[in-house]
């Protein structure tokens, strides 16, 4: 079971996400941004196929587990790495 990796950055996510155009709500944001850090963090950060055996498979793994567009997945991606670099 993935752990959940939700951090002290969540507001500043939050606030990059609206100011890069983002529509959904904060609630929606978060859940999502959950699903993003599980999906993600061990092959973005640590180079750790333990999930998935490349970045674009995770990326693929949270616009399905999400049910999102590319296009918000992108904004998903861009408010974590604006505040934290995620790459």
């Amino acid at each position: 079971m993935k752990e959940n990796r939700l951090t002290l950055f969540d507001d500043e996510y939050f606030n990059s996400y609206k100011k890069l155009g983002g529509k959904k709500n904060k609630s929606r944001y978060m859940k999502i941004l959950e699903i993003f850090f599980n999906e993600t963090l061990d092959i973005f950060i640590d180079g750790n196929p333990l999930y998935h055996d490349s970045r674009e498979e995770a990326l693929e793994a949270v616009k399905k587990e999400a049910k999102i567009t590319y296009e918000e997945l992108d904004l998903i991606f861009e408010s974590v790495d604006d505040v934290t670099a995620y790459t």
